[in-house]
C-alpha cells in the first residue's frame, strides 16, 4: 500500500489549470474565472478573476473553491494516471480552511483528507460485495470484508491555495 500512496502526487504539467479542467470537465468547468497555477503552494495559488464571474459585483467563490479542489483531486487520482493505475471510491473531506494575508494579498488555504482505493482493490471488493447480495447473504463475512476494505484504503491529505484578493476588493 505504501507504493500506491507514494504514487499519488501533485500534477506537474505546463498546461494551465483552467485549460485542463475545461478540457476534462467541459460541462461544469468550461470558462472558469481563474488564472494562476494549480494551487499546490501559495506562490502557485489559483487566482480568481472577478470580472469573469457571472455576477462580478457579488462573486460567489467559496463553492467554486471546493468544486475546483474536487476536480484537481480527480485529475490526480484518475485522469493524469495510466488506465491500470487509477483510483475509485474517492471520498474528499474538508479538514481545515484558513484565510491568510501576505504581501498585500489574501489567500484561502483549504486542506482536505482524501480516501480512495486502487481500481484493482475496488473491483475485488465490489465483486465480493455484489456476489453476496450487497452483504445480505447470511454466510457473508461482513467483518472480514470490512477488514479487507480498510486494509486496501489509501488515505492522504492535500492542501490547495486560492488567491482571493481579486474577489474581496471592490
Amino acid at each position: 500500500m505504501a507504493n500506491l500512496r507514494q504514487s499519488i502526487r501533485p500534477i506537474h504539467t505546463d498546461m494551465p489549470l483552467r485549460q485542463v479542467l475545461s478540457e476534462d470537465f467541459p460541462r461544469d468547468c468550461a470558462g472558469l474565472p481563474i488564472s494562476g497555477g494549480w494551487g499546490y503552494t501559495q506562490p502557485e495559488a489559483i487566482a480568481f478573476i472577478r470580472s469573469q464571474f457571472p455576477r462580478p459585483q457579488a462573486p460567489d467563490f467559496v463553492a467554486l473553491e471546493y468544486h475546483i479542489a474536487q476536480k484537481i483531486i480527480y485529475e490526480e487520482l484518475i485522469i493524469f494516471r495510466a488506465k491500470d493505475d487509477r483510483f475509485s471510491g474517492i471520498d474528499i473531506t474538508r479538514k481545515e480552511q484558513r484565510t491568510l494575508a501576505d504581501g498585500g494579498k489574501r489567500y484561502d488555504c483549504l486542506e482536505f483528507s482524501i480516501a480512495c482505493w486502487s481500481d484493482f482493490h475496488w473491483e475485488i471488493l465490489k465483486k465480493e460485495w455484489e456476489d453476496n447480495d450487497g452483504g445480505r447473504n447470511p454466510s457473508f463475512d461482513r467483518e472480514g470484508h470490512a477488514v479487507k476494505r480498510n486494509a486496501a484504503r489509501i488515505d492522504y491529505e492535500r492542501c490547495l491555495w486560492f488567491d482571493i484578493t481579486g474577489v474581496l476588493s471592490d
